[in-house]
């Protein structure tokens, strides 16, 4: 009787478990439909002859991003896409700094926030960070 009563538990838990798998993967929530087109991103091309910065939608560059993991599936980090001014595949995402306007890469530099501006050394998280530090019952 008791290992009749462990194995209905068991069944009943591997049925919701099915069932909250079916539920979160039906729809697109989440995912690169889900986000509104119009919000512009920052990129710029890391070809050093180059050096281009504009603006996309933030929609379509994730879409082109998908396309690209999917044509390689095996690369190692987030591929580049096509720059509009020299034609090389060597765009991607980047920050601009509120204070001074720079555009660079994440992570331009090492060992700090991945917002940290190389130019003027204003980080958006650390800004923020050290708000909630000053305001603690606020958050």
């Amino acid at each position: 009787m008791k290992n009749r009563n462990y194995i209905i538990v068991i069944v009943v838990c591997l049925v919701l478990a099915g069932l909250i798998f079916y539920a979160t993967r039906s729809n697109n929530v989440g995912g690169i439909e889900s986000l509104e087109s119009g919000k512009l991103i920052w990129v710029k091309c890391s070809n050093p002859d180059c050096g281009a910065t504009y603006q996309m939608d933030e929609k379509d560059y994730f879409l082109q991003i998908h396309e690209q993991t999917r044509a390689h599936p095996m690369a190692l980090q987030t591929p580049a896409l096509v720059c509009k001014k020299c034609g090389k595949e060597s765009v991607y995402k980047a920050f601009k700094c509120e204070k001074c306007g720079t555009i660079f890469f994440s992570g331009a530099v090492p060992n700090d926030f991945a917002d940290r501006c190389p130019v003027c050394g204003y980080s958006k998280t650390e800004a923020i960070r050290e708000a909630r530090k000053a305001s603690p019952g606020d958050s």
